[in-house]
Order: C-alpha cells, then structure tokens, then sequence
C-alpha cells in the first residue's frame, strides 16, 4: 500500500464533499495513508448550455479518465449515474470500488409558498435529466418542463429568482450538501423510478494499478457491487445513452435481489415498465438483462432509437 494516495475530483462543491467523504472513509480505514484530493474544472462544469454538445454526461467524467491514463492521479471518484453505460469502458481503466448506496430517490423543491403541482396545474419545473423530464410529464400533463444546467447553488439561485415554479435533484446530493430542508416532496421508487446508479460513488483506477490500489477494497460495498451489475447490465443492455429516458432500480430482498426497470417516451406518454427477481445463486449480471430484455420485447428499442 502506498503512504500517499492521490484521489481526483471535479471542482464543484458536490464533487469536493464526495472527495473528502471518500478520503476520510479510506484515511480510518488505513491509518497513516495520506489521500491527497485534487480537483480539477471538467469541461461539462466550464462550459453552459446543453450537455448533448459536450457529449452528454460524460464530459463529467471524460476529464478525469484523461487524467488517470496520463498518470497526474492514482484514483478517480465519480457519481456513477454520470459514467456512460452504453459502451464499454476505456480498455484501461477499471470500476473498482463501490461505496455503500446512498438514498437513490429523486426530490422535487418548489418555490417558496407553492406545492407540489396537481396533474391539472400549468406549472414550469426544471430538470436536466431526460428520465425526470419524461416522468414528470406523466405525472404532471399540464406542466412545462424546462431544461436545467449548473451546480446545486446556482439551481436554487435561479428558483429563488422565479425562473420557474420547482425543479428535481437527487435527493442523495442534497443531503451531501445537508439542503434536505428545502425539499417539498421525496419520490418513491414507483412514482419515479431512479436512474441507474444513483445515489452510488466509484472509484475507479488503471487497470495496471489493480494491485497496488487493493486498499481501496476496503471501503467497498459488497452488496452495491451486486446492485450495480444489475443495474448496468441493464443499460448495457438496451444500449441507452443519457439522452435516453431509462431507468433501472435494482434492491436486496429476503432471498435475493428485486429489479425494475423502464424506459419513457420523452413526452412521457409511453413507459414502458418491467421487473424480474432472482434468488442468490445466480449473478445479477442477469437479472438486469432479464429486466432489459422484457423492455425491448415490449418495444423499448424503437423508443431508445427516437431520442438519438
């Protein structure tokens, strides 16, 4: 085990917070190794405007990954809903430790003085994710669904401002940032199934490092590792990008595991809804393609290929 250990991060106050939580978690986990956390401005932060022409997601992700190849970091920490799942990653790295799921619901904040809207109200709500933008459409028809970009401070600066009547975040990230107060409603999983991922922190390392970063196994969570299988099988899967509307929830249950998994029309018209369960002696690598293959005999691929 080294006596250093340098850990990359974005600059945003989220990325920041999630750094530290991992340095402090490895820190008492291996007295008397130092984790030197370094952030870096992604070009997915520096630039506004729609994602798409950035590549998506993944431009949170891209920046670090060049720098782990490049050797200026042992170990890069990413939200995992951020890291592209409709390809296979660079043949260099690796997924390498998965910390222990945070609460993966979706919450909604409104302006101060309004509720949460009626499927009747011509409310304007922001989001900056397709699958939120398609379920809320299903679950307010009247509503105006607006794009959103910008850490969580601008987000609620523009909200203060009356840019728009409420707007959805992880409800995981804000409690890392402790603004849970400010929620109006926390979606359960069957009104607003999470998107794939959510609520879990990676580390990810080169692939020639795999041995030399052992120590970091010991913050792994053994249980979401199994649920990310799942979970990305099924995206892998049904080959879905973020500009896709899917979803995929994968959880424990007395005997094994339990999975949903659906896929939205961007209007939120059509959803498409499947779910399947395993017991433990099988890996969960196929019950998310289990779960995918019931969308695509439903006709998810038609949906996906529309969003393109």
């Amino acid at each position: 085990m080294p006596h250093s250990f340098i850990l990359g991060t974005r600059a945003s106050k989220m990325a920041r917070t999630m750094a530290h939580g991992a340095k402090k978690m490895l820190e008492e986990a291996h007295p008397g190794l130092e984790v030197i956390v370094q952030e870096f401005l992604s070009d997915g932060c520096k630039t506004p405007g729609d994602l798409k022409l950035l590549g998506g997601k993944g431009a949170f992700v891209k920046d670090l990954e060049h720098r782990l190849l490049n050797k200026e970091i042992d170990c890069a920490i990413h939200c995992l809903k951020d890291v592209p799942g409709d390809e296979p990653m660079h043949p260099d790295l690796q997924l390498f430790c998965f910390l222990h799921r945070e609460d993966p619901r979706d919450a909604l904040i409104m302006r101060p003085g309004l509720a949460e809207p009626t499927k009747d109200q011509k409310a304007v709500l922001a989001t900056s994710s397709p699958r939120r933008h398609a379920l809320l459409k299903h679950l307010y028809p009247n509503a105006e669904i607006i794009p959103l970009r910008g850490n969580v401070d601008t987000r609620m600066q523009k909200l203060q401002n009356g840019e728009f009547d409420g707007m959805v975040l992880s409800y995981a990230g804000l409690g890392r940032l402790e603004m849970q107060q400010h929620v109006t409603k926390i979606y359960d999983p069957k009104e607003m199934l999470p998107a794939v991922g959510q609520g879990i922190l990676v580390l990810q390392v080169r692939k020639e490092d795999v041995e030399r970063c052992k120590h970091l196994r010991a913050i792994n969570s053994d249980l979401t590792e199994k649920i990310v299988a799942a979970e990305r099988a099924l995206l892998m899967h049904l080959q879905g990008d973020c500009y896709s509307a899917i979803a995929g929830y994968c959880e424990e249950t007395v005997d094994g595991f339990a999975m949903r998994g659906l896929v939205a029309s961007h209007d939120g018209q059509t959803i498409l809804m499947a779910e399947a369960a395993q017991d433990l002696s099988k890996p969960t690598v196929e019950l998310g393609m289990v779960v995918a293959h019931q969308l695509l005999q439903q006709g998810a691929r038609e949906i996906i290929d529309s969003h393109a």
